[in-house]
This record gives C-alpha cells, sequence and structure tokens, in this order.
C-alpha cells in the first residue's frame, strides 16, 4: 500500500471517529468532474481546482469534501490514484468518492485501493449517501436498491438533513428537466428508475434532502443546474470547461437549514457566477399550487395500486400531476363523502394530487 493510500485512508477513519461529535455548524465542498477537460490526462486534479486549494484551507469551516466523479481520466490506472491521493494529503482535508464512469472503467483496482462504492457515514448528525449507478446503467438495483431503502429508513427518523451524492444527473429524462446538458450519457440504458424507484424513497421524508450530482464541465454542457423539488434540492456541478468552471461549497448552520456557495474558479472573484439560487429552473411545488396544505390527506390508500379514493369536504375538482407537470386525471367530484377513481392505467411513480374546492385548495403527494 502506498504512503499517499495509507494518508488518504487513516484521515477518512479519524474523521468517522470524531464525527459524530461535533455540534457546531459546518461547511463541505462538493466537486464534480475533477479531472478536467475531456481529452485531457493532467497529473492529478484539473489545476485551476489545485490553485482553490488555499481557498478552501482558508475556511477553517470546511470539515471535508465530496469528489462528485469522474475524479481521474479515462482508462486510469494505478498511477492516475496515486496522483490523486497525493492531491488530497496536499489539501489536508477527509475527502470521499462518488464515482464516475471514469473512475469505474477500472473497477476492480479502484475497489482494491478504496473498497465498496456504495456506503453513508453520518456527521453532526446528518446522513451522507454515496451511490454508484455505474453498476447498471444508470439505474439503481439490486443490492445497492436494499442498501439505499435500509439505511433511510433506519436513519432518516434519526437525522435532519440527508445528502445524496452520485456522477450522473439522474433526474434528467427526455422530457423532464431537459434544460439540463450534461457531459454524457455513456453507459445510460433506458428505462433508469430514478423516478420509479428512488424518488419513492426521499420525497415522502420530512427531512430537507439535497441531491447531487457532478456531470458537467465539458464545453458543451450547463454551467452549473439547481432545481426543486418538494423536500428534494437537485444540484449538479462540474469542471473542465475553463469558463464557468466551478465547484459548491455547503453550508449547514446551526439551526440544521442548509445554503450554498458556488464557487467560481480562474477568476480572482469566486462569486462571478452569482448565488446558487440564480439558476433555479423547475420548481414544482409552487409550480403546481401557489396556495398548498401540503399536510391534507384526503387520498387513500397512499401507495395506491389500481384505485384511490377522495375524500372532499365540498365540491371539488380533483386535479393529479405527474412529475412533468401534466395532467393525467381531472375529475370533479360532488359527492360530499369518499369518490373511487381507477388509476391503473398510470404508470408507478410520483405525482402530485390537487384537490381545489370553493373555499379551500390541498395538495398530496400520491405514490403509484
Amino acid at each position: 500500500m502506498s504512503q499517499s493510500v495509507l494518508y488518504f485512508l487513516l484521515v477518512c477513519l479519524s474523521f468517522r471517529a470524531f464525527a459524530q461529535e461535533q455540534t457546531d455548524e459546518y461547511s463541505f465542498f462538493v466537486a464534480g468532474h475533477t479531472y478536467g477537460a475531456p481529452g485531457v490526462d493532467n497529473v492529478g486534479f484539473h489545476p485551476p481546482f489545485k490553485e482553490m486549494f488555499p481557498y478552501i484551507q482558508g475556511r477553517s469551516e470546511i470539515e471535508f469534501g465530496v469528489l462528485n466523479g469522474d475524479i481521474v481520466s479515462p482508462f486510469p490506472i494505478a498511477q492516475d490514484w496515486d496522483e490523486i491521493d497525493a492531491d488530497i494529503e496536499l489539501l489536508g482535508l477527509p475527502v470521499y468518492f462518488a464515482v464516475g464512469n471514469h473512475d469505474m472503467e477500472n473497477r476492480p483496482l479502484f475497489e482494491a485501493r478504496y473498497g465498496d462504492t456504495f456506503y453513508d457515514f453520518t456527521y453532526n448528525n446528518d446522513l451522507f449517501i454515496m451511490l454508484d449507478p455505474n453498476i447498471d446503467g444508470w439505474s439503481i438495483t439490486g443490492d445497492q436498491l436494499f442498501y439505499l431503502e435500509s439505511v433511510v429508513n433506519e436513519q432518516s427518523p434519526l437525522v435532519e438533513n440527508i445528502f445524496v451524492f452520485f456522477h450522473q444527473i439522474l433526474w434528467r429524462e427526455p422530457d423532464f428537466f431537459n434544460h439540463i446538458f450534461w457531459n454524457s450519457d455513456a453507459g445510460r440504458i433506458d428505462p433508469v428508475n430514478f423516478w420509479s424507484a428512488v424518488m419513492p424513497i426521499f420525497s415522502p421524508l420530512p427531512n430537507k434532502v439535497t441531491m447531487m450530482a457532478g456531470d458537467l464541465g465539458a464545453p458543451w454542457s450547463t454551467i452549473v443546474s439547481y432545481d426543486r423539488y418538494h423536500n428534494i434540492e437537485l444540484i449538479a456541478t462540474g469542471m473542465g470547461r475553463d469558463i464557468g468552471d466551478n465547484f459548491i461549497v455547503v453550508n449547514v448552520e446551526t439551526d440544521k437549514s442548509v445554503n450554498y456557495d458556488l464557487i467560481c474558479m480562474g477568476e480572482t472573484d469566486t462569486d462571478c457566477l452569482g448565488e446558487l439560487t440564480d439558476y433555479l429552473t423547475v420548481d414544482i411545488l409552487t409550480s403546481l399550487s401557489e396556495q398548498v396544505n401540503v399536510s391534507a390527506n384526503f387520498i387513500s390508500p397512499n401507495p395506491a395500486d389500481r384505485y384511490i379514493s377522495v375524500s372532499a369536504r365540498e365540491k371539488s375538482i380533483l386535479r393529479i400531476f405527474d412529475i412533468s407537470g401534466n395532467v393525467v386525471i381531472d375529475a370533479r367530484i360532488n359527492e360530499l363523502s369518499e369518490y373511487r377513481i381507477d388509476v391503473s392505467h398510470l404508470q408507478s411513480g410520483i405525482y402530485v394530487a390537487k384537490l381545489q374546492g370553493k373555499s379551500q385548495t390541498s395538495t398530496q403527494k400520491l405514490m403509484l
């Protein structure tokens, strides 16, 4: 085992040992596509990112970092990872890996050095989950899906914020979130089960959930993206395009609220890209209803299979929206009791039901 690998492992182990003892506000950085521009084989990290090390080190509240995939250039060998480990040693902070497709072009090498490619840890009463979409064509299936369901079920009642990391921008579909231009769809096999299997694990939770991807940075890709889907924030970042290169510092305050610093690289002004929230494009909750009573439960059963029953206190209009905001059911409810609706023709997934009466409008998440 090389000295740099040993350093990396010792830093991470010591970090896990003291993680639960921290009680103050803290920050961490998230950097995607850190090997740099497509087709370039740098020695270690993208040089403009290494130039940001003094900035990161100068912010004492930054406790650790997450590298969100494509850490090394394509077809990595041991020397590539040795160079990354040396840069991490230079940075002097614990760093966690969420692997990208290039990192996994030599999976045995990575696993021999660093171990599992999907795992979790807790820090300051927040849960961090690293996923590996490279195992099954961008879908989270089999043992990894079982693991994800188990850790969320076990840990979500015990923690406050949940952070989920993966390289590929899994939430983008041809007709949904298509404002995002990723670096590559390499390895993607349709259908991807993000909306049918992964989102239903997180969307019913009371926790604030942040999902972060790292496959931006090529000259043809989006600079950065930020969207919201109910309790979930969807963020993608990356570097390698020179103009517009960025990474993100996530700040968790003492009240457990979360905010973000979008760090512009290659410029004297780290704020040159503005605020991350300036890039908000999709906000599903507010786009479906302006006056929302999210605590209302007027549909049962939920999750549902073939039929749902709707309870209304007044004559109302029921509309059910799919994740793209399209109306898939539009019904008038004139009976002031339970009203049964056939939903067997709808695909499995997450929907939003909106019940609009004369005196009140309510919405409820519906899982089929």
